[in-house]
C-alpha cells in the first residue's frame, strides 16, 4: 500500500476548518450580507463540499478503503454537528442552530468526499 505524508493537504484542511470555525463565530449581522441569506443552504452545502474533499485530500488516493471513507465522512458529519449546534450556540452572537442547514453541510460534505473518491479512483 502506497502511503505519502501529505503534508501540504493536511495544512490546507486545517486552514480551511479554523476559517469555517470562525465565520461561524461571526455574529449573524455579519454574515447576513446583502441578499445573501436567501442562498443559505447553498452556502452551507458548498462549504463543506470544500470541507468533504479536503479532507479525504488528506489521504493518498491509494489508501482510499471503504474504511478511511466512511470514517472521514463521520468525523465530517460530527464536525458539521459541533459546528452547528455548540460553535454556533455558545460561541456566535445572534446565531441560532438550525437541522436543515445541518442537513445542508452533511450533504455538501459527503458530495465533495464522493467527488474526490471518485477523482483520486480515476487517478490510480
Amino acid at each position: 500500500m502506497h502511503h505519502s505524508n501529505r503534508l501540504y493537504q493536511k495544512l490546507i484542511f486545517l486552514f480551511y476548518v479554523i476559517l469555517v470555525i470562525t465565520i461561524s463565530t461571526l455574529p449573524s449581522s455579519v454574515i447576513k450580507i446583502g441578499q445573501l441569506w436567501k442562498y443559505d443552504k447553498i452556502i452551507h452545502f458548498t462549504e463543506y463540499l470544500i470541507l468533504g474533499f479536503l479532507f479525504l485530500n488528506c489521504f493518498s488516493p491509494f489508501d482510499y478503503l471503504p474504511k478511511v471513507v466512511f470514517t472521514t465522512i463521520f468525523f465530517v458529519i460530527l464536525f458539521s454537528g459541533i459546528d452547528e449546534f455548540i460553535v454556533q450556540k455558545y460561541f456566535a452572537n445572534s446565531r441560532v442552530p438550525d437541522y436543515f442547514d445541518w442537513i445542508a453541510d452533511i450533504f455538501g460534505a459527503s458530495s465533495g468526499i464522493g467527488l474526490r473518491y471518485f477523482i483520486g479512483f480515476k487517478l490510480k
